[in-house]
């Protein structure tokens, strides 16, 4: 095959055939643009102190989120009609999009959180309202996504990006477990095949994760600090989020 049938086959025909599955090309080009996603961040706008990681922040990131993950779960479930609109990668592309206003217009970004928040209440009824709700992914959510929100408030940045991870083990852990509901995670789907245990995936992950936390709380100043807390954070935190709204909505 040439170069165009390689990148359709692995990077289109998933997303527009709603045939989504990562594979180890599209896993390691998102996870790239993911990282130098953060870099330009980093360089742009924090490093020249036109952007600081504070509260304001993490919440607009939170809730921005939230607001384009709840379309997606309605879709996954098939509350709502497909479109390969809200699949990876134009998902993280709508939220990045969004979440500009944040960077351009730092200092009204407490003002663009009461929009989002706004937006979220009114959206809710629309996805949500109606639909079957299990009770114990429910108030675990509640509980953990309160905490997510208390951590972010008080900026401690550092057992935010540890928490992230926690937050989707956790409903990953459901997901497959009580609700035999298949992973997206490549690598997982590896070891299950090869070692049928979920457990040994999200062990090594979340040691990465506290290695990685720790080494940059001990050895990195703190603008960087920020940042990569930020990334770790966001990167159990998307899918998580998806996967705790999966458990709350799925029907048995």
């Amino acid at each position: 095959m040439n170069l165009y049938q390689n990148f359709y086959q692995y990077f289109i025909h998933p997303v527009v055939e709603y045939q989504y599955r990562y594979n180890i090309y599209n896993t390691f080009l998102y996870g790239l643009l993911f990282v130098i996603g953060f870099i330009i961040f980093y360089y742009l706008f924090v490093r020249n102190k036109k952007v600081i990681v504070d509260r304001y922040f993490l919440l607009n990131l939170i809730i921005l989120t939230l607001i384009f993950i709840i379309p997606r779960v309605s879709m996954d479930l098939g509350y709502t009609a497909r479109t390969y609109l809200l699949f990876t990668p134009l998902l993280e592309l709508w939220i990045l999009i969004s979440f500009l206003p944040v960077l351009f217009l730092y200092k009204y970004r407490k003002y663009y959180l009461y929009i989002l928040l706004v937006i979220l209440i009114l959206e809710i009824p629309i996805f949500i309202f109606g639909r079957p709700i299990n009770l114990l992914p429910f108030l675990i959510f509640i509980i953990l996504f309160s905490f997510l929100i208390y951590l972010s408030y008080i900026e401690k940045l550092f057992y935010l990006s540890i928490f992230g991870e926690i937050y989707e083990i956790i409903f990953s852990i459901i997901s497959i477990y009580y609700f035999n509901l298949q992973s997206e995670h490549l690598l997982l789907n590896i070891l299950i095949f090869q070692y049928n245990n979920p457990l040994l995936f999200y062990g090594l992950k979340l040691s990465l994760t506290l290695f990685i936390a720790l080494y940059t709380k001990y050895h990195l100043n703190n603008d960087i600090k920020n940042v990569i807390y930020t990334m770790i954070f966001y990167l159990g935190f998307l899918p998580g989020l998806r996967a705790s709204l999966i458990d709350i909505l799925y029907e048995v």
